[in-house]
């Protein structure tokens, strides 16, 4: 063995002994300096790693450990493990020493490189761990500033839960924290990302410092867990501390978990409150202002517009719950003998599913708006018509028969003059011919009005009589029966009023009971109802008629363009009693409510309350008066026990995802208050993940002796200019050594920490390396 001469040193030496085949690490703790060589001190201060190759000659490289003080002086430890020596047998040291170079510089030579541009920035002397300059006042500042930032999410969930339940209306703090939760999602793992990797790179380097150490696999997990991606890529590429790398991989799916929950604090929804409110409803148990010569000299004009203008309207508004001026209509009970609510299928209805085309009027909505809308329970009547066909293609006598006079009372008729100049008088048009108010249609209708059953409380019968054109007739019976029922109705914008249900009256309105209704309780509503309707839609002038009238053709099942000319024609086979009975029923009805109220029956403001003309009524009680000379007013109902709800748009919270928002930011701040906490008192440098600390102790980059309490971002400051690269730095032998290397910009060159100049090579996959 070599003896080596000593200097006084405290530094822990390896010495390597090759006997045959196999080195022996010694380790030795001395107190006395060590040389290589006559001539050649070891001054930097490190432990050395001594090899002894066959010919006895030691090899000397330089590594950092520290802590190998363990030891007492002079014990000597041996490693059986093999050990590689890093350094070619065939190198020599016969160069400048590192504190030479440091001291001296070298020149640009192919031998040497020259780094006087990092010795006026490096270390001159001992100093301390991150002195506290004003870099370090950046970025404690800084780091003070990102502690704090969780907070601003802790506000927006205050604000949220102080938000829940007030109006989006004008609300601009409102508007402002909604715009703030749109924002949210992107800046939230921002800041998380910025607080969790800084929090890590810092519980690395505080790691390293306690006295026991870290497991490398534990440091390595917790180093590379700078985002979610990393810390996954370490759990796979490390495959150790599986515990630390999950639990690290948890904290990272924080973030986005925040993030969405911030979005979804709050969210706008629609509040209804109710009250109890005063309106007004015209009642079916009104008179008809044709109870009367007077009423009906005033009144027929307004009535029969009313008539035709509903009749006119497009299919689409027949069909519609409200009609031409927006006031409900009434439907018809699909069951008479079920008393419970019955639901309307707005979409199902047809025109015939309701009892008229004129619905009755609504006032008193006050309130009536886009948010405010209004529910009342409103009392009507109807008239049903249960029709059967008697026969087809009747001739005159036999129409005549089915209507004796002593039965059957009808003002007015009108001659078919087929068998005599006479003429047989039939109901149809009036007498005598040729008169001013000559009027004629291709039907009529008749009713038993004063027969002793139905004077004793029987049901009203009318007999319905279409012309054929060859003078026969088709005739129909039918029996009207009054429907009363109550309506569910519900007023809203922009639908207006509709009936969404209806069941059968809880209580008769009448004492006399279902025979004797508004319609049929006097002889004159009866008698001018019949004799008008078959010219309600107009008539025609002189001798018999030749084309079908207008209510004739909706009945004959021309729904379409009832206006339309036809002439006259054998009845339709392929009409059922049912599908007569229920246009009839529309037909009759409608022209029926058209003579309630003729006057103001156009007038659709609901916010408008009864006028003075008005009869109000707490109640629908017949006869309702009917004030149509000089006052034209309507009969109306007070109901003061309807509903107004109003809806209006408010801020709602998210209760379970405001949860997840605190719970998420509360470990963000816990990390940014302890990554704050670690950096102010961790004493170490930071190198752990900076390119930079390869250049720490490496035997081939040559950079001046000290600056161990340097900083990675401080020594990648002053060697800036130095370029590095990974090559093999023994290119010659058949088993390479990869480290990182100065290099001097020549190919296939690289400089050692002597500042020498060594053969390097580009790495290979096909060639071996320790």
């Amino acid at each position: 063995m070599v003896f080596l001469g000593c200097k006084i040193v405290a530094s822990s030496f390896l010495i390597q002994v090759q006997r045959s085949t196999k080195i022996l690490p010694i380790r030795v703790l001395s107190d006395v300096p060590l040389e290589s060589a006559p001539g050649r001190p070891l001054s930097y201060h490190s432990r050395l790693d001594l090899y002894l190759n066959h010919s006895q000659q030691a090899h000397i490289t330089m590594a950092n450990y520290h802590e190998l003080n363990h030891l007492p002086q002079g014990q000597v430890e041996y490693d059986e493990r093999p050990q590689f020596v890093p350094v070619s047998e065939t190198t020599s040291y016969n160069g400048a020493s590192i504190e030479d170079v440091s001291q001296k510089g070298l020149d640009n030579s192919t031998t040497a490189v020259a780094y006087e541009e990092v010795a006026p920035e490096w270390p001159q002397g001992p100093q301390n761990i991150a002195p506290k300059g004003y870099i370090w006042w950046i970025g404690t500042i800084g780091d003070f500033i990102l502690s704090v930032t969780p907070v601003a999410f802790f506000v927006i969930a205050a604000l949220a839960i102080q938000l829940e339940g007030q109006p989006t209306e004008n609300n601009e703090r409102g508007e402002s924290l909604v715009e703030a939760t749109k924002l949210a999602p992107t800046i939230y793992p921002i800041v998380f990302a910025a607080v969790a990797s800084r929090f890590y790179k810092i519980l690395a380097l505080w790691s390293t410092t306690r006295s026991r150490g870290i497991p490398i696999g534990a440091l390595e997990q917790i180093l590379g867990s700078q985002s979610f991606a990393g810390s996954l890529f370490r759990l796979f590429s490390v495959r150790s501390h599986i515990s630390l790398g999950i639990m690290i991989l948890l904290t990272w799916a924080l973030s986005p978990l925040g993030g969405q929950s911030s979005s979804r604090l709050i969210f706008k929804t629609i509040q209804v409150s109710d009250s109890k409110a005063l309106v007004y409803y015209s009642t079916t148990d009104s008179e008809s202002a044709f109870a009367s010569a007077s009423g009906l000299q005033v009144a027929s004009t307004a009535t029969n517009s009313l008539f035709t203008s509903s009749l006119m309207a497009a299919e689409e508004q027949r069909r519609s719950m409200t009609d031409l001026w927006a006031r409900p209509r009434i439907p018809r009970l699909r069951d008479a003998l079920n008393d419970t609510w019955q639901t309307i299928d707005q979409a199902a209805m047809t025109e015939l599913d309701y009892a008229s085309l004129i619905g009755i009027k609504i006032l008193g909505l006050g309130n009536f708006n886009s948010t405010t809308s209004y529910n009342l329970t409103a009392e009507a009547t109807y008239n049903d018509l249960d029709c059967k066909q008697v026969q087809s293609g009747a001739s005159v006598n036999e129409t005549l028969a089915y209507i004796p006079a002593d039965r059957w009372t009808t003002p007015k008729y009108y001659v078919d003059k087929k068998n005599d100049t006479t003429g047989k008088r039939l109901p149809g048009y009036t007498d005598p011919i040729g008169s001013p108010d000559n009027k004629r249609a291709s039907f009529f209708v008749t009713s038993d009005f004063s027969t002793p059953e139905r004077t004793s409380g029987g049901h009203l019968h009318i007999m319905f009589g279409s012309h054929e054109g060859d003078h026969t007739y088709t005739l129909y019976n039918c029996t009207l029966r009054n429907v009363p029922l109550e309506v569910d109705i519900l007023c809203s914008s922009p639908l207006g009023c509709g009936a969404q249900r209806v069941r059968p009256a809880k209580s008769p309105q009448w004492d006399q009971g279902d025979a004797h209704s508004p319609f049929t309780l006097e002889i004159p509503v009866v008698h001018n109802i019949l004799t008008n309707f078959p010219f309600a839609a107009g008539f025609f002038d002189n001798g018999s008629p030749v084309y079908q009238s207008t209510i004739d053709n909706y009945l004959r099942g021309i729904t379409q363009f009832p206006f339309k000319l036809n002439y006259l024609s054998p009845w339709p086979t392929n009409i059922t009693g049912e599908a007569f009975s229920k246009r009839l029923t529309l037909l009759l009805n409608t022209y029926y409510y058209a003579s309630l109220d003729p006057f103001t029956a156009t007038d659709s403001n609901y916010s408008k309350f009864p006028v003075d003309t008005d009869h109000i009524m707490s109640q629908p009680v017949y006869p309702g008066p009917y004030l149509y000379s000089g006052y034209q007013g309507a009969s109306m109902v007070m109901v003061d026990n309807a509903t107004e709800y109003t809806r209006r748009e408010i801020y709602g919270l998210n209760r379970h995802w405001i949860t997840i928002l605190v719970l998420c930011t509360s470990i963000l701040q816990i990390l940014s208050l302890a990554g704050l906490f670690l950096r102010l008192t961790t004493p170490a440098p930071d190198i752990l993940d900076h390119a930079s600390s390869l250049t720490r102790e490496n035997p081939f980059i040559p950079v001046p002796k000290g600056g161990s309490a340097i900083g990675g971002p401080e020594r990648a400051r002053i060697l800036r200019r130095m370029r590095v690269k990974m090559a093999d730095v023994r290119p010659d032998d058949q088993i390479g050594y990869v480290a990182l290397v100065a290099t001097t910009g020549v190919l296939d060159q690289g400089v050692n920490a002597h500042g020498e100049v060594i053969p390097t090579r580009a790495l290979s996959r096909w060639k071996l390396y320790w």
